[in-house]
């Protein structure tokens, strides 16, 4: 069987249909369908509803999944193997699991529109009721070993003169991540090894580690971004993609990051409302936008993501409204990921609050395109700070200017 020949006949409603797999609601963006995550990737939360993206003209229906550390794609194929019932390859189907989906490709282009053992034409089982989504501080938690990661942060080493090459490399080029920096936000480098027994914190070795607290300032839990990434990902892309792909940032699973903001912790000190009157809750990526912005006096928070959930709409909104004049400021990255995030940013937040665009690749003359928050350098932040305030206040009276 010729699985090339066999994709160009099939379409995504068609592979779904057989599978038994109800599609969420797509949307149509350019030549891209745009759509919430349906597959059986491994996910532990819902993603926003325009992160997967198909080409569904495509003959092989190419597709790419713009969830925050995931990053996945492929082509018809490997969409099938995470609809399809069974353990799945991660998107990547070998030898008999690889055969069973040309087969299954076969049998669609013949017309079989339900794939043996899926059909939905009984009636479905009520599911559970879905337990509602808590994240525990980690000091409270039931497990030993998760408690004594309280003080992880301990550990870490905060001076590029002493850190891995990569490692340190990360941390040169974003120099605003002084030490002085990382140990306010309890941010740095945990070492694979530091010698001895000691193996805690072990899914975070080798990782740039992150803190995530609650909006009390309890610590959640840590998760860490891997200074490896780029390199790891232009192996994986000139090996043809055969791999699984790299992993960017890593949670630790179970955390529910999608009802978090990071940085919601430092807004609770009273000298946030009256910096934040005239521009917002500004609301950013990544946890670096956060750092680098707080250094420069400005509170945010983040979505750990470049989409935004249902829950994290309502909590941006509601601390807006209680500290930051009751305006949402979407500031996520000015490129192609961050501004379809930005669009869905703007779906949900505009039915609960007003909300309005620090940046977009066309705005201030297209000089932010491509850039990040955590790249500004003072003065272009100024510069936005006077575009934010002057467009609330028509004046730059203001506690930054």
């Amino acid at each position: 069987m010729n699985v090339d020949e066999l994709m160009p006949q099939i379409t995504l409603e068609q592979a779904a249909a057989y599978y038994g797999v109800p599609l969420p609601e797509l949307h149509r963006a350019g030549a891209e369908t745009r759509t919430r995550c349906f597959l059986n990737c491994g996910r532990t939360q819902e993603t926003g509803d325009r992160v997967l993206a198909i080409k569904t003209d495509d003959p092989a229906k190419t597709w790419h999944c713009h969830q925050y550390g995931c990053g996945k794609g492929g082509n018809l194929i490997s969409l099938c193997d995470l609809m399809k019932p069974g353990p799945n390859a991660s998107g990547r189907p070998r030898a008999d699991r690889f055969k069973e989906i040309a087969a299954d490709l076969k049998a669609m282009a013949a017309g079989v529109t339900r794939q043996e053992g899926t059909s939905p034409a009984a009636p479905a089982k009520a599911a559970p009721a879905e337990e509602p989504k808590v994240n525990v501080p980690i000091a409270k938690s039931e497990n030993e070993r998760a408690r004594a990661l309280v003080d992880l942060h301990r550990k870490f080493v905060v001076d590029p003169a002493v850190m891995p090459p990569a490692a340190s490399s990360y941390f040169r080029r974003r120099p605003f991540l002084t030490p002085e920096v990382c140990q306010k936000w309890r941010v740095g480098y945990l070492p694979r090894d530091v010698g001895g027994e000691d193996r805690s914190g072990g899914t975070m070795r080798g990782k740039i580690v992150y803190p995530y607290s609650s909006e009390t300032g309890e610590l959640l839990t840590w998760f860490g971004r891997d200074p490896e990434y780029e390199d790891k990902r232009r192996k994986w892309e000139a090996a043809g993609k055969v791999e699984r792909e790299p992993e960017k940032f890593h949670f630790v699973k179970g955390f529910h990051r999608g009802i978090e903001l990071f940085g919601q912790h430092a807004l609770q000190s009273p000298d946030v409302p009256p910096k934040l009157a005239s521009l917002g809750l500004i609301l950013v990526e990544g946890p670096n936008d956060v750092i680098r912005l707080d250094t420069l006096g400005v509170p945010t928070v983040a979505l750990c993501s470049n989409a935004i959930t249902r829950e994290q709409a309502a909590k941006a909104a509601q601390i807006a409204r209680r500290a930051a004049g009751g305006v949402v400021t979407i500031f996520l990255d000015c490129d192609p990921e961050g501004e379809v995030g930005m669009k869905q940013a703007l779906g949900y937040l505009a039915q609960l609050i007003p909300v309005r665009l620090a940046w977009t690749s066309n705005m201030h003359g297209g000089k932010f395109k491509g850039r990040q928050p955590e790249s500004l350098t003072g003065e272009e932040w100024r510069q936005l700070f006077a575009f934010l305030t002057d467009e609330a206040l028509g004046n730059c009276n203001h506690p930054y200017s």
